[in-house]
């Protein structure tokens, strides 16, 4: 086994990677030697061509399942690349948005404000302003933000347009709680546990106080419970759910949604978070299917336009656009070996890459200017920091040199907005791979003076300068 046939056992529709005549990955056509050479290492490196290809997969994928009007909203959090969010804006989605930073770079992209939802657990007066004033849904987490959207109606003189979070509890969930195909010991109670969302009850009580509020549309609901697993059973409970639950308020309360948000979560061919378990490669199509006939079996009239108009069904996936769309790439260092090990220092580290520290992430690593070269040795790819830093863990690669390149694929999903200065690092810089061959810096590398830049010391403690 070597690189290129690593490659291409793991490569999925959407990479647009390959292997030249003398063993060097290339990214979108270029040499990831030229790409170092050029921008310096480590680097990121972003594909226009992949970011749009699953953009219009997922988005076909629910376009055809979906018996009514359907919309994909980018969830942002997942990677915040202002060139991605211009791309995705351009080509039709929406937004998924935390916060003002996500919400007004959102908005400033071009994304069509009636398809952005604005999600939070603890929304301020001046953010809820902000989604009033453009025209944003805002999903109602908690019953005090009822007051809040209601003093903003008054003070912007703006109607506003909600939907309510459900907190949706199935117990055929369980199994699949934890990653993908893995199973997670607290179950379906973490569900419960978690900050977001309101049970039917409560939701039932804000639904009727809203039927009343002047100013107000209640579209609908949304509900989200992040990634699981990619099978279709795990969508398909969360769909039942939801659907059973919405269409027993809406019965009590004579309501007919004109808006359904399914949230996020779905699952990619290829996930890092499976977490070094077997992959089983179930389709976009497989997974939406299964969500939306259990959905629209749930809804019952709700679902049926001979009843009546469908709700347009919103959808909040990140991981499933960005995921495959950045490779990090680094360079070999320092090599050690002893007391039965080979560790090889590369110049990116966890803190590059901090879901293995935090999801226990696995990230498939290629040596990527030896792609022809056998598999012959088992390694330790450990970061400069003062951690463990274990980027990849007894990997089988050719035996790596001071001076290798190595690519890690899947950094476009949870990398660069988790990444951190620990130890004083610099972040890398981030490029663009255009779908004409353009190679275009999105982020500027960072330096040592940007590290401290905000950091201030009292005058009263820094030492007289030296004569």
């Amino acid at each position: 086994m070597n690189g290129a046939e690593t490659l291409a056992r793991e490569r999925i529709f959407s990479d647009r990677l390959t292997v030249d005549a003398k063993g060097m990955l290339c990214i979108g056509g270029a040499s990831v030697g030229d790409l170092l050479q050029r921008f310096g290492s480590p680097l990121v490196v972003g594909v226009e061509e992949t970011l749009l290809a699953n953009f219009e997969r997922i988005r076909d994928a629910f376009g055809t399942a979906w018996p009514g009007p359907s919309a994909i909203l980018y969830s942002t959090k997942s990677n915040d690349t202002l060139a991605f969010r211009h791309l995705l804006s351009r080509a039709g989605a929406g937004g998924d948005c935390f916060g003002e930073g996500e919400l007004r770079s959102t908005l400033d992209s071009g994304a069509d404000p009636s398809r952005v939802a604005l999600n939070g657990s603890d929304k301020t007066a001046e953010l809820i302003d902000l989604a009033l004033v453009h025209g944003v849904t805002i999903n109602i987490d908690a019953a005090d933000e009822v007051d809040l959207i209601v003093a903003a109606i008054a003070r912007t003189g703006s109607s506003a347009r909600v939907n309510i979070r459900l907190k949706v509890l199935p117990d055929e969930l369980g199994p699949y709680m934890g990653g993908s195909t893995q199973r997670h010991g607290q179950g379906i109670a973490s569900v419960r546990r978690a900050k977001w969302g309101l049970g039917p009850d409560a939701a039932q009580q804000i639904a009727a106080r809203l039927q009343q509020t002047q100013g107000l549309e209640l579209t609908g609901f949304s509900v989200h419970i992040g990634h699981l697993s990619n099978r279709p059973e795990a969508f398909a409970s969360i769909a039942t759910a939801f659907g059973a639950t919405v269409r027993k308020i809406c019965e009590k309360l004579d309501l007919r949604p004109s808006i359904l948000d399914l949230g996020g979560g779905w699952a990619r061919e290829r996930e890092p978070e499976q977490r070094g378990v077997p992959i089983e490669r179930v389709t976009v199509e497989t997974q939406v299917k299964a969500a939306c006939d259990a959905l629209a079996s749930a809804l019952g009239p709700l679902a049926d336009p001979v009843e009546g108009p469908v709700p347009e069904l919103w959808v909040e996936p990140g991981r499933y656009i960005c995921g495959n769309a950045q490779v990090l790439l680094a360079t070999v260092g320092s090599v050690k070996e002893d007391c039965g090990f080979r560790w090889v220092n590369v110049d990116i580290s966890t803190n590059n890459l901090m879901r293995i520290e935090t999801g226990a992430f696995e990230y498939q690593t290629l040596p990527a200017s030896r792609m022809h070269d056998l598999f012959t040795t088992a390694q330790e790819i450990v970061g400069r920091t003062c951690f463990r830093s274990v980027v990849g863990a007894g990997r089988l690669l050719p035996k790596l040199v001071r001076g290798d390149l190595v690519a890690i694929l899947d950094a476009g999903m949870y990398a660069e907005v988790f990444a951190t200065q620990f130890n004083s690092m610099p972040r890398p810089a981030a490029v663009l791979v255009g779908a004409k061959g353009e190679i275009e810096l999105v982020r500027v590398r960072e330096t040592l003076a940007d590290v401290f830049a905000h950091h201030r010391v009292p005058g009263r403690l820094k030492w007289p300068e030296k004569e």
